[in-house]
C-alpha cells in the first residue's frame, strides 16, 4: 500500500534538497518553498506542481523575444535525431517519479532548437504500453523541468519500466 504523506527525506529529494542541479530550474525554485510540510497530501503536491509548471512556462517565454517566442509559440515540433536524443539525455540528470508525478529536469544543450515535448513511455498494471506527454520550453542552454502531473507508479516495476521515448523541438532558424 502507498503511504499517503512523503516522508521528510522523500520530500527533500522531490524539491531538490540534495540535487543542486534540480534547484537550478524555476520549478524547483518554486516548489520548494510551498513544500515545507511533511504531511502534505499528494494531490495538494501535484496542486502545487501545476501551478509553479504553469508559472515556470510563462516566464520562460516572457525571457524571449517577441519575434521568436511567437515562431516558438507557433511551430510544429519535430522528433529529434538520435544523436540530438542523446545529448539531451547526457546533459540531463535521471526523471524523478513521486506523488504519482514524473518530473524531468531537461537541460537543452542544442544551439538553434527549442524543446517544446516529450513523449514517455510506462506499463499499466496489467503490462501494457501507455504513452504520456508532458510539454514544455526549453530554450537552447537552459534547463527547465517538465511534469507528468497524472503519472500513476502503483506498482514497483512502473519507474524501472518507464523511459523518455521521444524529445520533440522546433528549430530557430
Amino acid at each position: 500500500m502507498q503511504e499517503p504523506h512523503l516522508t521528510a527525506a522523500a520530500l527533500l529529494l522531490l524539491i531538490g534538497g540534495t540535487m543542486p542541479a534540480a534547484a537550478e530550474t524555476c520549478f524547483r525554485q518554486c516548489l520548494a518553498p510551498r513544500l515545507t510540510d511533511s504531511a502534505i497530501p499528494d494531490d495538494r503536491i501535484r496542486f502545487e506542481m501545476r501551478r509553479c509548471r504553469d508559472l515556470c512556462e510563462g516566464e520562460a517565454l516572457a525571457r524571449v523575444a517577441d519575434p521568436v517566442r511567437r515562431r516558438v509559440e507557433s511551430c510544429r515540433p519535430e522528433p529529434l535525431s538520435l544523436d540530438e536524443f542523446r545529448a539531451v539525455r547526457g546533459a540531463s540528470p535521471s526523471y524523478v517519479v513521486q506523488s504519482n508525478a514524473f518530473t524531468w529536469d531537461v537541460r537543452n544543450p542544442l544551439p538553434g532548437k527549442v524543446i517544446r515535448e516529450i513523449e514517455i513511455v510506462a506499463q499499466t498494471m496489467d503490462l501494457r504500453d501507455t504513452v504520456m506527454t508532458a510539454a514544455g520550453t526549453v530554450m537552447p542552454g537552459e534547463s527547465e523541468t517538465l511534469l507528468v502531473a497524472g503519472f500513476f507508479d502503483g506498482y514497483p516495476n512502473a519507474r524501472y519500466a518507464t523511459k523518455v521515448r521521444t524529445i520533440w523541438a522546433c528549430s530557430l532558424d
